[in-house]
């Protein structure tokens, strides 16, 4: 059986370079190569081109003779929400194509052992559950500040990601691989990119 990895953080290695290090180790130790190590900078509500060209080649090379376990060192690294994860474990497109989640099981998972799968489901409902949570405690909190007069609104998106774009652009990314990386409009990109321009020649 060969064993791939996967690591992924919500904005960048640098700015969380604790986390992508951890993941790396983590993987590491699950036996995963450096040549196996698929790596992206991507939030999980993004477009996630690495992981989904991973899973792609994936399900196109396993066999019952050559079986392929996808490690992530956590659940949330690789699946959007309980329901991804239920879908790509249980009912994965070539079953020859397994997954190993550290913080669920320390052996890859099996589809067909009815107790890992409660775990699964029951770790992934009280993650979903967690951020519901926020989402509600934020909601509440935005609802007081404005009766209170404080609330300023949010930051524009794009105006706010000016770094970012800058950094991706310095690392070769074209305008629309960075729009949708950063989840802003194309136009936004190039603004933030011709007012970078021209502060440099000012």
């Amino acid at each position: 059986m060969e064993t791939w990895g996967y690591i992924r953080v919500s904005v960048d290695k640098e700015t969380q370079a604790a986390g992508w290090q951890e993941q790396i180790k983590t993987l590491k130790a699950l036996g995963v190569s450096d040549q196996n190590m698929h790596m992206e900078e991507a939030s999980t509500r993004g477009t996630r081109p690495v992981f989904e060209k991973l899973v792609a080649n994936a399900n196109q090379t396993a066999t019952p003779e050559h079986r392929i376990c996808i490690c992530a060192s956590k659940m949330d690294r690789a699946f959007r929400d309980l329901a991804a994860a239920d879908s790509a474990i249980t009912s994965p497109q070539n079953p020859n194509v397994i997954w190993l989640l550290p913080d669920l099981s320390p052996n890859p998972l099996d589809p067909k052992d009815p107790a890992q799968m409660l775990l699964v489901r029951m770790m992934g409902a009280v993650a979903q559950f967690e951020r519901d949570r926020l989402a509600e405690r934020r909601a509440y909190g935005i609802a007081k500040a404005k009766r209170e007069g404080k609330y300023k609104g949010r930051k524009p998106t794009a105006r706010a990601k000016t770094p970012e774009v800058l950094k991706l652009k310095e690392r070769g990314f074209r305008p629309d691989e960075i729009a949708k990386q950063l989840e802003i409009g194309r136009a936004s990109v190039f603004r933030i990119l011709r007012d970078h321009r021209e502060n440099q020649t000012a």
